[in-house]
């Protein structure tokens, strides 16, 4: 660890981008994501390791702007035609996904008397897969336009979108006690989200006044977009709500403007870089003594996790009329916790809602889901084929 040194900001990212680079090239070769790249280049640059970045406040800061980009693309991408079109059956997959997860830790939480907040919690967190894995993994395999990558981009998707009356959620419950009618206002802030957007679609609401010099201003459009991502982030977080969710309609403002779509484009290197960002700011989160000390325990939560997953999946699936094979693969694939359990987390952690021990066995438990997916999902391949 490089103690009492202070290496300044080149040096930093220099280090950081050989890092990723390195542990990108060996993961590309083993057919891996990259996000895994980043998350370990957060471990290795953490306080627990070299130590070149040791600043909690600078680490949430970074979390919290990734957070804002990623919620920002995630809105970007969302193509409100086609997920309106086809919504009914991954609308019911998603809920009923939600339902059985909830059904599930309820079970286990009324044996080790865990609170009606940390149940909650926990069937948010597991209930939640990886967008950023899963888009990947369909997209090398030639599956995305399939039946099975249609159904899973959609749930996927809507997963995506329950994330900002799941935040909500979170946010009632570090007030206090979660009373019913809380929950209720909560869930109906996410049934008027997907109302809003059926709406913006139909009746042609999100459209940007560009003339015709700026829609050809590359530079004009970045600034442009940025300004629209931060502007609603600070005005939702102004008014009480999660800068999360401003960032997330900024994205569909941008996505479904027509004259956007080179605005799109040219923000895709900050995808990138943010992207990376928020899953380095994971890593360098994770307590690596606490990880070595309770890896018995971790180890064995990451395969009850997987396995309850694949199973709420599979059969999830196999209710929206998909065959018993399709269903169990489609099961392997959502197996993992996302990167959006990441963040419900860490605002679980901030607002107090859970300690210390719960939240690194949290970070450990998601990390390692999503480090094994690839495996996971060979395994079940084997067995299936």
């Amino acid at each position: 660890m490089l103690e009492g040194k202070t290496i300044p900001v080149f040096g930093t990212l220099v280090i950081l981008s050989l890092v990723i680079l390195f542990i990108a090239l060996l993961l590309r070769k083993l057919k891996q994501p990259y996000l895994i790249a980043y998350i370990i280049a957060g471990i290795i640059l953490g306080p627990d390791v070299l130590g070149i970045v040791h600043d909690k406040h600078t680490i949430s800061e970074l979390g919290e702007l990734g957070l804002i980009f990623l919620m920002f693309f995630i809105g970007a991408e969302i193509n409100l035609p086609d997920l309106t079109k086809n919504i009914k059956k991954p609308l019911i997959g998603t809920i009923t996904q939600l339902l059985l997860s909830f059904m599930c830790i309820s079970t286990v939480g009324f044996f080790f008397d865990w609170s009606i907040n940390m149940v909650i919690l926990l069937s948010f967190v597991i209930s939640l897969s990886s967008s950023a894995i899963i888009f990947q993994y369909l997209y090398i395999n030639k599956k995305i336009n399939s039946n099975i990558g249609l159904l899973t981009t959609g749930v996927l998707l809507l997963q995506d979108i329950l994330v900002v009356p799941m935040l909500i959620t979170i946010n009632l419950m570090g007030q206090g006690e979660l009373n019913l009618a809380q929950l209720i206002g909560a869930s109906a802030g996410g049934g008027l989200i997907i109302v809003f957007l059926r709406a913006a679609m139909k009746h042609r609401l999100l459209k940007l006044p560009l003339n015709r010099d700026v829609k050809e201003d590359q530079d004009l459009q970045i600034f442009i977009g940025l300004f629209i991502c931060f502007g609603l982030a600070w005005l939702t977080q102004f008014i009480g709500l999660s800068s999360a969710l401003g960032a997330f309609v900024a994205g569909i403002i941008i996505g479904q403007d027509e004259s956007t779509e080179k605005l799109k484009h040219n923000l895709n290197p900050f995808r990138v870089f943010f992207l990376a960002l928020f899953f380095i700011s994971i890593g360098l989160q994770l307590n690596t003594s606490f990880f070595i000390d309770n890896i018995g325990v971790i180890l064995i939560l990451v395969l009850f996790v997987m396995l309850i997953n694949s199973l709420i999946n599979s059969f999830v699936f196999k209710a929206m009329a998909m065959n018993w094979k399709d269903s169990v693969y489609v099961g392997a694939l959502l197996s993992q916790i996302g990167e959006f359990s990441f963040v419900l987390s860490t605002t679980a952690f901030n607002l107090n809602i859970i300690e210390d021990y719960s939240y690194q066995i949290t970070l450990s438990v998601i990390m390692l889901t999503m480090i094994f997916t690839s495996i996971w999902i060979w395994f079940i391949k084997r067995f299936l084929f």
